[in-house]
């Protein structure tokens, strides 16, 4: 097993090489290290019969971004995060691991430095790419985020990144092994091809990107390849009054012989926000999924909490209509308060499928926060009436530097 560091030594040394090469011009070097350490707490009460009534796991997460800027052109990058988790769920879940170790990139640059029944360490390089900008051109190749998505929960349109809402310790999100290059035709346009290649047809991204306004709109049309069927979508950006709106929407055709998908599948999601005068903030969105009675959950069913959910942008929430609403707000200049619910009435978890999730975040003091947040979860699983199955509260501790 290769070790991390010397991914990092040797990735960070060609990158530099590479940038070295190309800088042309004669200006001064800048460099950039950033990052962050956290310690998260996370308590899970379950009711599912079988299942141990609450079990706890703990996580110490540190994050280093390292960046170069050998002129205003060129930027080469490199972050990486480590992870060390211990606690009552790695004792019961043998496959934590595993779940914990997954990657679709073309490079494995990531390493289990301990995993047994009482403790868990990780460490994965999640970007590493050199960047060309020029007033016109944008072009990027390596480890990195293409996100087209417009919305804040989901996004058919984000053909290479999904995410999950709940996992809301990944502010970063995943990344792509990618070649991106985007060209500004206008000062509100911008036309953007990228190619995530794969080792096989179903995991390989390849789609065009045109960003345009309309009136007051800007509007997106995409197309392309995607994981062994075509994939056509678009999305909007604009105001309805005082009101934010937006949404997006793509449609899956799958290509025989290419995928296991056998059916063609719809995704849209549409968003209202509005920000209020005394400072509070408010969104509803609304998710159609109609591949949504299929289900991905890492672990097996939600014993391990919501943070498992495994979306892709075909199958964004494993329900047919998803509701979501949210409001958050400043208590004080250091204390803030956001809650969120989200509906499902027909879900694969169950009937009127339910997820609470209250935050309160403080800030202790200049780069120090510390937050409580929750996911309830409810539904009706026939024999069983409407009743909690899983929540998940977390304590999270961070400094960042």
């Amino acid at each position: 097993m290769k070790s991390i560091f010397l991914w990092m030594i040797g990735t960070g040394l060609m990158l530099f090489q590479a940038g070295m090469l190309w800088a042309q011009e004669e200006e001064p070097k800048k460099v950039e290290l950033h990052g962050y350490v956290k310690y998260l707490q996370t308590t899970t009460i379950t009711g599912i019969p079988g299942i141990p009534p609450t079990t706890t796991n703990n996580l110490i997460h540190n994050r280093l971004n390292f960046a170069w800027y050998p002129n205003q052109k060129w930027t080469v990058a490199v972050e990486a995060r480590n992870r060390f988790f211990y606690g009552e769920q790695i004792k019961l879940d043998s496959t934590y691991g595993d779940q914990i170790d997954q990657y679709n990139g073309l490079v494995d640059l990531s390493v289990r430095w301990m995993d047994n029944r009482y403790a868990l360490a990780h460490s994965i390089i999640d970007r590493a790419y050199i960047n060309y900008a020029t007033e016109k051109w944008d072009v990027r190749v390596g480890r990195q985020r293409i996100n087209w998505g417009v919305n804040l929960v989901w996004n058919p349109n984000d053909l290479f990144n999904a995410f999950n809402f709940f996992d809301f310790d990944y502010e970063e999100f995943p990344g792509s092994d990618a070649i991106r290059v985007q060209y500004y035709p206008g000062l509100l346009s911008r036309v953007e091809l990228a190619v995530s290649p794969g080792r096989y047809d179903s995991t390989t991204v390849a789609a065009a990107l045109y960003r345009f306004t309309v009136g007051t709109y800007d509007v997106q049309a995409i197309g392309g390849y995607y994981l062994g069927q075509v994939a056509v979508g678009g999305g909007w950006e604009g105001n309805l009054g005082n009101a934010g709106f937006k949404g997006e929407g793509t449609y899956f055709s799958p290509i025989e012989g290419q995928t296991q998908d056998t059916t063609d599948a719809l995704g849209l999601a549409v968003t209202v926000d509005y920000l209020f005068g005394n400072g509070i903030y408010a969104s509803a969105a609304t998710l159609y999924n109609s591949d949504g009675g299929n289900i991905n959950l890492a672990g097996g069913g939600l014993t391990g909490g919501l943070v498992g959910l495994r979306p892709s942008a075909r199958n964004l929430f494993p329900a047919t209509w998803t509701y979501f609403v949210q409001a958050s707000g400043n208590v004080t200049p250091l204390f803030s308060v956001s809650g969120a619910v989200m509906y499902a009435p027909e879900s694969a978890f169950g009937k009127n499928t339910s997820i609470l999730i209250p935050t309160f975040t403080y800030s202790i003091k200049e780069n120090w926060d510390i937050d409580l947040i929750g996911q309830i979860f409810l539904a009706e699983l026939e024999p069983l009436p409407y009743q909690h199955f899983v929540s998940s509260a977390f304590i999270r501790l961070k400094w960042s530097y």
